[in-house]
């Protein structure tokens, strides 16, 4: 098939149909804005790149911070480790007093979920608008359940509270998941789960960095 020259108009004799208007460019309108368009790309790009690096810093800061709480020490330790966040009133462990199984991970899901985040933006004539979804409380939550009560969360059980305490000896057992770790029928002491704050205040920090990050001011 042939090309049809830069000057050809096409004829129609139907008077409903309309021709496109033609408009034309100068060389310098022409050559600003073939200009422009890199210095567009490379802004769009370096403004990527900034806002992902000040997210990972939040994130990363965030991380730092989970794994520095006693909780989390404590539950990584092991049947073996001390309870150095004081929910136990020093008798055993987390680890063994939740009932977590031997060859048990459970911060692997918290960890994971943590390094989530996505960016989205929204560019108008005068600004760039970002909108930054994370992790929300409700999602670690709902994959954090107790071992043997699974529509509970025992991370939101470190905060609020989990009941058995006075129950609880740290002992070898065969019938322990952890292997050293039982409830009892009878009352063994008197006293309570010490509630400490933990992934919620946590949290709370990282979503005010976060908020910070999308008001910033980008034009």
């Amino acid at each position: 098939m042939g090309f049809l020259g830069s000057n050809f108009i096409p004829y129609t004799s139907n008077p409903l149909v309309k021709m496109a208007a033609f408009k034309s460019v100068s060389r310098s309108t022409l050559k600003e804005v073939q200009a422009a368009l890199p210095r567009q790309i490379k802004y769009t790009k370096g403004l990527k790149s900034a806002v992902r690096q000040k997210v990972e810093d939040a994130q990363k800061k965030l991380l730092e911070e989970f794994e520095r709480h006693p909780v989390t020490i404590e539950i990584s330790g092991g049947t073996n480790a001390t309870n150095i966040s004081g929910t136990l009133n020093g008798h055993g462990n987390l680890f063994s007093y939740i009932g977590f199984g031997s060859g048990d991970k459970p911060l692997g899901a918290i960890r994971e979920i943590l390094k989530k985040y996505e960016i989205r933006y929204h560019h108008t004539k005068v600004k760039t608008v970002i909108n930054i979804t994370v992790p929300t409380k409700e999602e670690i939550f709902k994959s954090t359940p107790l071992p043997w009560a699974t529509g509970r969360s025992w991370a939101k059980g470190i905060e609020t509270g989990i009941a058995g305490l006075g129950r609880y000896l740290h002992i070898n057992s065969p019938r322990s998941r952890s292997g050293k770790g039982i409830q009892t029928k009878g009352r063994q002491r008197t006293g309570r789960f010490n509630n400490t704050s933990y992934l919620s205040s946590l949290l709370n920090d990282y979503y005010k960095e976060i908020m910070k990050i999308e008001r910033s001011p980008l034009s």
